[in-house]
């Protein structure tokens, strides 16, 4: 229902300013966030050819009409926006983006969509529970009956799916989380993967004494950090029965400060992202110092500067094509006793807002975007993906370090705790930030997370 929608967005903001005023140091001893910026609006470039003959009579209505599509700013890519002018020019419906700064993404979201607000008509979000957790089932259109349905792989119907009814709409792929790392460097220094924490450590000592520094860790901005968190998947799963996020799921009294593989994983992170240098430095890890520093791991990497980075397996393909000559592995980030890489679970995915004026032109732009020629081409531009949603698709393909991560894995890589768990903590960053800072412990960071839960748990059952 649209109510609980809204209840479910109040209550994510009241959590929000909880955490803020709680006195433990969130921020990191940084200055405050600014509010998010507005959307920004974008399009693609206007078509100069005349829309083709019979485009009224193939999509009737629809023609000629625009629908605003609102995204979060990693998540737009090239080809989306050439697929956006080719399909302007092969159907007339022009599509319009709204893009936002990731740190500020959901809040932005969930204030456009509330109280039945057709302002946006698609808009992108994760797949899994993330999608429950904010309501998206009581706004969305429901997409089971569409033509493109039973092409979408099973993982994809699966991550899209709530109460057996199919909401979004995929073009990510699976893949898997865990320690980049320039094998180059790695066999011209003699360095070996760690196994254990004590392990890495001590590999992040001998790095530091070549010169380099280990880890490019984007500590600013929203999604990053939390990778540090949720790579203690497999390990969670084994301490919870039947499994970490089925358990927190149950109830808000399930919590996670009593998982004491949690507050051990938090403390070996809180030590390595607190460690100084001679300098008062970071001692082994580095970013550009901006706001959305994802950005500079690119540079940071290819230049070896640093010379690992948790990330996913696809990313070497981005470096290379980049220009990066370099091999690169993957393997499990040895945290709390890990030692498998854990599985995004799908990525980020479309849907329709139910309360949309353009439910045409939307359903025919999904149904563009699935044409195979149009997959085919999707997905040979985007080389940070290993894996499709759709079957059939020829032109995507797992890296070295795919293979790599899975062969190193001792047990079937689990989906991060994030995709399955009700209710995540959009402030992880922050306690990170604090880590980092040392005004953030780890009993601080998970009392942080269960008082989140527990406010979203009691919005989600009030009437």
């Amino acid at each position: 229902m649209k109510k609980r929608f809204v209840k479910i967005i109040s209550a994510a903001l009241s959590a929000a300013m909880i955490m803020g005023t709680a006195g433990c140091g969130g921020n990191g001893g940084q200055e405050a966030e600014t509010p998010a910026a507005a959307p920004a609006e974008t399009s693609a470039p206007e078509a100069t050819a005349k829309p083709a003959d019979g485009q009224e009579e193939a999509k009737g209505a629809a023609a000629g009409s625009t629908i605003t599509m609102m995204a979060s700013q990693n998540w737009i890519k090239d080809i989306d926006r050439e697929l956006i002018e080719k399909f302007k020019e092969e159907t007339g419906i022009q599509v319009k983006l709204l893009v936002t700064p990731d740190n500020g993404y959901s809040t932005l979201l969930g204030t456009s969509l509330a109280d039945g607000s057709d302002v946006v008509d698609i808009f992108m979000y994760d797949a899994g529970k993330p999608m429950v957790s904010l309501g998206v089932p009581d706004m969305a259109l429901d997409l089971s009956n569409e033509p493109w349905a039973a092409n979408m792989e099973d993982w994809a119907v699966t991550a899209n799916t709530y109460e057996d009814k199919l909401y979004g709409f995929s073009t990510w792929g699976v893949d898997y989380e865990g320690v980049l790392y320039n094998k180059t460097f790695f066999d011209e220094n003699n360095l070996k993967p760690a196994e254990t924490w004590e392990e890495f450590v001590a590999l992040c000592d001998s790095i530091k004494e070549l010169g380099k520094t280990p880890l490019y860790e984007p500590i600013n901005g929203v999604w990053h950090t939390q990778s540090w968190f949720y790579s203690m998947t497999n390990v969670l799963n084994h301490e919870a029965t039947p499994g970490a996020a089925e358990w927190l799921n149950e109830s808000k009294d399930n919590k996670i400060a009593s998982l004491k593989t949690a507050k051990e994983g938090l403390t070996q992170i809180a030590e390595l992202l607190n460690a100084k240098d001679a300098n008062g430095k970071p001692k082994y890890y580095t970013n550009d110092g901006q706001s959305e520093d994802w950005f500079g791991s690119y540079t940071s990497l290819q230049n070896r500067d640093t010379v690992m980075m948790v990330t996913y397996t696809a990313y070497p393909a981005e470096l290379a094509a980049n220009g990066c000559k370099d091999d690169w592995g993957m393997f499990p980030l040895p945290v709390a006793g890990t030692d498998s890489v854990n599985a995004n679970g799908g990525g980020i995915s479309k849907y329709v807002n139910k309360y949309s004026q353009n439910i045409d032109a939307c359903k025919a732009y999904l149904e563009f975007l699935a044409k195979p020629e149009n997959l085919d081409t999707y997905y040979a531009a985007r080389t940070d993906l290993v894996t499709a949603a759709f079957k059939g698709v020829n032109t995507v393909k797992p890296t070295n370090a795919t293979t790599e991560a899975l062969e190193r894995s001792k047990e079937e890589p689990a989906v991060r705790l994030m995709n399955d768990m009700l209710y995540w903590d959009p402030d992880l960053y922050k306690y990170f930030q604090g880590f980092a800072a040392g005004t953030m412990t780890p009993d601080q960071f998970l009392e942080n997370m269960d008082t989140y839960r527990a406010t979203m748990f009691d919005a989600a059952t009030t009437n």
